[in-house]
């Protein structure tokens, strides 16, 4: 009897030893409730903490798909093991180190494809205990806006319409004059590129009765639907000569870049809820905006305003390097450089040589992510803790990561994720006060700051920053290309 007491006595302070040491490292892992929208070929942050915010560093971190145990990441032993990693995400999958100890695991994704669509699990496991947490992506593709051109061959006329940079496969709608659906006349092919964005054509007969055709491609997520639509004349069809078709061709593009003029694109699916995190902690963005595309003749005129912008290298922060030509900046190692006035000593920023006084002026950016790009008054304090903001006299806009992106207003301003550059247009406008801001692929623009506050006759410089040591930023010459088409 005595002994059996010793052993019931035994197996309670064990108990007790175990649940004292499991209460005290006992958490939960946690992730959004919403999935994650990421565009493709862009970065994304699946946002995965603890709670409570414990140390995870000496934890093991596994990141997989619903479809294999396979991990996408795994961290343990204070270090990656790459030897079972599914192929697919050699070289794109990492964790933010510096933040573990905050308890913060969450998954960055490089170069976001098609096939990263779908459901990822997030497992945290410690000495005494295990958790998961469930996490959607969405990949999305907007596409570009679409081009519709006429093709004649074997006595058949068809109109093909053709669109690039989807994902998922969207949805191609044809309707004619009287806005009947003509789509089961039509036939759709999709090709695939090596980021595995669709590119869609569809191309339908053309009958002399039904002479005008638009064409509608909507993307199977939320966000606009693009469109083109041209006008056939009759008079094309009974007497196909030379000079019909030349005269033809040339009245129907006229009659195309008159009719999209008309086009307001305004209708936009239903919002998207982005999740954002920041030292494991979420918001949600304001309702976007509808967006807005600038047509041919606006670009241009954008455009004809265009700056030559160099690099001051006495301006830059010690561990950004530059280039020969002043046109490419890179975060990386400290250099020993001589203290002065201009240098920034705080943040990882570059002004250019040039300045403006006055007049509009226009340059692009290459970025990928962690920058921030603006204007400031050439007044401005360089040293310290710098604020970013307008009432600073720092107008710019910041892209941390895929899911971080802002106008530094005070407070920042969220900005759609469709918009997430891959080239950033600037434009100033001294007389105006204000500066705008483009996503040069599309066209589109991003946000505009209306409050320049600065002395008459005061220096504005373009400014730029990174900490982005995987890839320079690049200060692009300003292109209209032909190949464009008119929204």
């Amino acid at each position: 009897m005595k002994s059996d007491r010793s052993e019931w006595l035994c197996v309670i302070v064990l108990l007790l030893q175990q649940t004292s040491v499991s209460g005290s490292e006992r958490f939960e892992v946690l992730g959004p409730a919403d999935p994650v929208v990421v565009l493709a070929g862009e970065d994304a942050v699946l946002p995965c903490y603890l709670s409570p915010n414990i140390s995870a560093e000496d934890m093991e971190i596994r990141w997989f798909r619903e479809t294999s145990v396979t991990p996408v990441c795994l961290f343990r032993y204070d270090r990656y093991d790459f030897s079972n990693q599914m192929p697919s995400y050699k070289g794109r999958a990492e964790l933010f180190q510096e933040e573990l100890k905050k308890g913060n695991v969450s998954l960055r994704l490089k170069d976001v494809r098609g096939s990263d669509d779908g459901d990822y699990y997030c497992l945290v496991r410690s000495a005494l205990m295990e958790d998961e947490t469930h996490i959607k992506v969405l990949v999305k593709g907007m596409g570009m806006q679409p081009s519709v051109s006429l093709h004649s061959e074997g006595g058949q006329t068809r109109l093909e319409c053709r669109s690039e940079g989807w994902y998922p496969e969207p949805a191609v709608i044809w309707t004619d004059r009287d806005g009947h659906d003509v789509t089961s006349l039509s036939n759709t092919t999709v090709q695939r590129d090596s980021q595995e964005r669709l590119t869609v054509s569809s191309s339908i007969p053309v009958r002399q009765e039904s002479n005008v055709f638009t064409c509608l491609i909507r993307s199977a997520l939320s966000g606009p639907d693009w469109g083109s639509r041209l006008h056939i004349s009759r008079d094309f069809f009974p007497d196909p000569s030379g000079w019909m078709v030349s005269l033809f061709l040339m009245a129907a593009l006229t009659v195309a870049a008159a009719a999209l003029l008309l086009i307001q694109w305004r209708r936009m699916g239903e919002k998207e809820t982005q999740c954002t995190v920041k030292a494991g902690h979420f918001f949600l963005p304001k309702e976007q905006e509808a967006l807005r595309f600038l047509l041919k003749s606006e670009w241009q005129w954008l455009c004809s305003a265009a700056a030559d912008v160099t690099l001051d290298p006495d301006t830059a922060r010690c561990d950004l390097t530059l280039s020969e030509d002043g046109k490419r900046v890179r975060y990386g190692k400290r250099q020993d450089l001589p203290d002065n006035p201009q240098r920034f000593d705080s943040w990882d920023c570059v002004v250019s040589r040039e300045s403006f006084t006055s007049g509009r002026h226009y340059w692009v950016v290459e970025v990928i992510t962690q920058w921030v790009i603006g204007v400031i008054r050439g007044s401005n304090q360089r040293k310290g803790d710098l604020k970013f903001t307008p009432q600073q006299g720092y107008w710019g806009l910041e892209l941390l990561d895929s899911s971080s992106f802002f106008a530094r207003t005070d407070p920042k301003t969220p900005l759609p994720q469709n918009l997430l550059p891959r080239k950033l247009g600037v434009c100033v406008d001294i007389e105006e006060r204000q500066v705008s801001f483009y996503r040069v692929e599309s066209r589109a623009h991003i946000y505009t700051f209306t409050d320049m506050h600065f002395t008459e006759g005061e220096k504005i410089y373009p400014f730029f920053c990174t900490w982005n040591e995987n890839k320079d930023l690049v200060i692009l010459p300003p292109v209209v290309s032909v190949d464009e088409t008119d929204q």
